[in-house]
């Protein structure tokens, strides 16, 4: 069902993203409740030329019924909230010890306050100069939100190279290098995404910063771990029931016959489920039967890291997805070809030009696995 939005907040949003992707966050972020959707950051460095923008959104996700936390600490604290509330603004500051040291319980103590600020439709501000903004996070994650957005003008974290990041790994072995300012962001992020697991991060432009929220593509940089993607050469050495289960809520249809999977001989499967990449061998390719990446999993990077471990191992690849799948401006970026034919677009990469029929009629006869949605 779609969600009730007016007519000028609606076409906003068209020009922001698709309306699938911005409906489906819109009742992510709202079930989120009683906790707050974000914690918003915003850094010192250039904040005065954006501080009206990032009032501006502050404003709109207001008028969405969207609750954010702005969380100022630190040495920089009494300029940001100076900065912040010059002329007409949405925000009610409260001064809490997040630290804790005068108040036992600072969790209850926030959540309360934040329910008198939906009241009010007023966008929380808490302002806390005596304490580290590691120290605040620390101990207000995930209990207050499990979203964190660093707003900066700089935007997503670079690498030496001096090019903006879609995603960044902490864990990774083969990292990118970042470029020197970004090092300590990113490192503080790795420690946040330790202590508080499940948690969601990013770097964002106030100016960009509800394509970031709104959009899978996103318009920052989204810090992570990293997933561990495991490798399975039989269906009978994974969890068959959670493998199912993943398949079913990514594609949002239900599984009517199994027997595929006696086909595939490579599983590359996320170490929680919410992911996974089948492959069955044709010839001396390899036909990716399924790449399913949950709806909760979407814009957290998994289908990259995904993609990057299949390719790792296999250089000649095609698959079909339908011709109306937004993912395919995706996969058109991924491929070295493709060619559409009614209900169905196959892709090819690494395929050599006289065996390019061949797979797409391969692809073309594979039997449909789900039930079709009426």
């Amino acid at each position: 069902m779609s969600i009730l939005l007016n007519k000028t907040i609606r076409l906003f949003l068209d020009s922001i993203g698709r309306r699938e992707e911005y409906e489906y966050y819109l009742e992510r972020f709202r079930g989120d409740r009683p906790r707050a959707f974000a914690l918003l950051c915003p850094l010192r460095l250039g904040f005065e030329d954006a501080a009206s923008v990032f009032a501006f959104d502050l404003e709109f996700l207001l008028r969405l019924e969207l609750d954010p936390v702005i969380l100022l600490c630190g040495p920089d604290t009494a300029e940001m909230r100076e900065l912040l509330f010059v002329g007409p603004h949405p925000f009610v500051a409260f001064p809490i010890d997040v630290a804790g040291a005068h108040i036992e319980d600072p969790t209850e103590k926030i959540l309360d306050c934040l329910d008198s600020c939906r009241r009010q439709s007023r966008v929380m501000v808490l302002v806390d100069p005596s304490t580290p903004l590691e120290d605040a996070l620390t101990r207000v994650m995930p209990s207050v939100s499990r979203r964190v957005h660093f707003i900066r003008v700089r935007g997503p974290l670079h690498d030496v190279e001096d090019n903006a990041l879609p995603f960044y790994y902490t864990q990774r072995a083969d990292r990118v290098v970042l470029s020197e300012p970004d090092r300590e962001l990113a490192e503080l992020s790795g420690r946040l995404l330790k202590s508080a697991v499940g948690s969601h991060i990013s770097v964002a432009s106030p100016l960009q910063l509800l394509q970031e929220l709104f959009t899978v593509k996103g318009a920052g940089c989204v810090i992570r771990l990293g997933s561990e993607i495991h490798h399975f050469s039989s269906r009978h050495t994974t969890q068959e029931d959670r493998l199912i289960k993943a398949l079913e809520l990514s594609f949002g249809k239900t599984l009517i016959q199994h027997d595929f999977l006696d086909r595939i001989t490579d599983f590359y499967i996320d170490e929680r489920y919410h992911g996974a990449a089948l492959l069955e061998p044709h010839e001396d390719m390899m036909y990716l039967s399924k790449f399913a990446v949950q709806a909760e999993a979407r814009g957290e990077g998994l289908a990259q890291e995904l993609w990057r471990s299949v390719m790792r191992e296999h250089k000649a690849v095609f698959w079909r997805s339908r011709s109306q799948n937004p993912v395919n401006h995706w996969y058109e970026k991924l491929a070295d070809g493709n060619h559409q034919e009614g209900a169905w677009k196959v892709f090819w990469r690494g395929i050599s030009a006289k065996s390019i029929p061949d797979v797409i009629a391969f692809a073309f006869s594979q039997v449909e696995d789900f039930a079709q949605v009426t």
